[in-house]
């Protein structure tokens, strides 16, 4: 460990408490999350990192966040974890720049149609029905050029959170949007619907690995219930609903039209 970690405990709007273990940097934050979930770290541990350190020594700055779940609902409810955890990062991100955000399929981050950053979800089931644990890993990359410290950010990191970095205020954010969606996850058109008005792939283009074949296809939007990328393959497959995103390649940098709502 490359730092002493500083602990934060953020009591949520449904009362619970997620305990965060801040470090300045860290080569993965999933690596040490999946190590806390084996030792029995509790549900709603957080591990944050303000930089992500590569094997040839250089750091990015950004949003470098694992959060461990030990969630009670049943592996057929887990698919939205995804969306839900897209659009956490986009809403709580537009309130820090003036930048034109986006969320493409299933959990990736754009700023000015160019991919920044994404959210993964990996786990272990104890059993067919419950899950000994979920680990949600965000990884947003955060230029200065996109995302200033304001003056309002300023304040804030002052007078309210211990002199926290931005990176820091975000990833509080973060949490806050997501466990404010994850409290209420039956109810998926809390999110669903603000994850499709950002949905930046609509009409895009991308590839699908299709029987074996490498096809192009014409993204219509995302099944607001199941969270699948809905596309159009021709021949008349309109309305294709694709579930695996190893199956899909879209590209990193998307051309915004701008009469064209994200």
């Amino acid at each position: 460990m490359s730092d002493t970690p500083e602990i934060h405990n953020i009591r949520e709007s449904d009362g619970s408490i997620v305990t965060v273990e801040e470090h300045k940097s860290l080569p993965s934050t999933s690596a040490l999350a999946r190590k806390y979930a084996e030792e029995g770290k509790p549900d709603r541990y957080v591990v944050f990192s303000e930089y992500c350190e590569s094997q040839d020594g250089t750091r990015e700055h950004g949003v470098f966040m694992s959060v461990l779940l030990r969630p009670s609902f049943f592996p057929s409810q887990a698919p939205l974890l995804g969306c839900m955890s897209a659009i956490s990062a986009v809403i709580a991100l537009e309130e820090h720049t003036t930048e034109k955000l986006g969320v493409g399929w299933v959990s990736d981050v754009y700023c000015n149609g160019v991919k920044i950053g994404s959210s993964t979800i990996e786990g272990r089931l104890n059993s067919y029905t419950a899950y000994e644990y979920l680990i949600i890993t965000y990884r947003i990359k955060l230029g200065k050029k996109n995302f200033p410290p304001r003056l309002t950010d300023l304040i804030v990191e002052v007078f309210q959170s211990g002199n926290s970095s931005l990176s820091m205020i975000i990833a509080k954010n973060i949490l806050t949007k997501f466990f404010r969606f994850y409290s209420d996850l039956k109810s998926s058109a809390k999110y669903m619907d603000p994850y499709s008005s950002r949905f930046i792939l609509r009409g895009v283009r991308v590839k699908y690995d299709y029987q074996g074949k490498k096809r192009s296809c014409k993204v219509l939007g995302v099944d607001l219930k199941t969270g699948s990328l809905v596309v159009d393959l021709g021949g008349g497959q309109t309305n294709h609903r694709i579930t695996s995103p190893s199956l899909v390649t879209i590209p990193r940098k998307i051309k915004i039209k701008k009469d064209k709502k994200a």
